[in-house]
């Protein structure tokens, strides 16, 4: 199968890990839980949305998103750590980042960004009919003084 759920593992590709603990850690109060797992639980269910508006594609098991998503889930669910630590701003690289992961997801949900499939792991999310006619709309003839 081509999906996968979100891991912190995939996370760390994507931001360096004494900075993502230290995201943890300036996120926790007292009483509150990790932001880790709940952002990653957000940004699945997100994608996952994405992917299920275009009619063409074929959601994987609950939980997963397709591997050629995961690089723009990681981008998303980093920022919304980020967005739990009061007075830690996105900066403008990680911002464009997030405008380019966000506009990928709507390329996705409308049909414009082929996914793999879950089972088959082929290309889906857009299909292109050919149409094509042998019979000549215009002559010579009927063109003739134009």
């Amino acid at each position: 199968m081509s999906w996968a759920a979100i891991t912190e593992a995939h996370i760390v590709t994507h931001i360096a890990g004494a900075e993502l603990e230290g995201l943890r850690a300036a996120a926790l109060a007292d009483g509150q839980v990790d932001p880790v797992q709940p952002s990653i639980d957000q940004v699945t269910e997100l994608v996952r949305g994405y992917v299920a508006a275009c009619a063409t594609n074929t959601l994987g098991d609950a939980g997963t998103i397709p591997t050629r998503l995961l690089g723009p889930a990681c981008t998303l669910v980093i920022c919304e750590i980020i967005n739990r630590v009061p007075g830690y701003e996105l900066d403008d690289d990680r911002g464009d980042a997030r405008d380019k992961a966000i506009r990928l997801l709507e390329q996705v949900a409308a049909c414009n960004y082929a996914i793999e499939d879950p089972e088959t792991g082929e290309d889906s999310g857009g299909e292109m009919e050919v149409a094509s006619s042998s019979t000549r709309k215009a002559t010579r003839d009927s063109l003739n003084g134009l």
